[in-house]
């Protein structure tokens, strides 16, 4: 993993009070270019420079699934192509499940 990311890459971002920001890179359907992993941990939070702080990580990984979309209301929360919702720890970047939506 590199420390910045490519600005280009970013198809979603919610800036937080703090100056740092959670972008969403689209990756969906990129599985010739992306393990599994890497397609499924596409959600950073960077910093008001642009450097990389975490990047989320979920049990769940290895299916390969990338998130989809980003809400911020009371913390973050993201939607990922199999269906469910997440929330996302703003310090850690850990995804935990809320709910399956599909």
């Amino acid at each position: 993993m590199t420390d910045t990311l490519n600005a280009a890459d970013i198809s979603s971002k919610i800036d937080l009070p703090n100056g740092s920001a959670i972008v969403l890179l689209d990756r969906l359907g990129k599985g010739d270019r992306y393990s599994k992993e890497e397609l499924a941990r596409n959600v950073f939070r960077v910093d008001a420079k642009g450097h990389i702080e975490w990047q989320v990580r979920s049990q769940f990984d290895a299916e390969g699934n990338p998130f989809t979309r980003l809400h911020y209301a009371n913390g973050v929360t993201a939607y990922r192509w199999d269906g469910g919702s997440y929330s996302i720890d703003l310090d850690t970047g850990a995804a935990t499940p809320l709910v399956l939506e599909r």
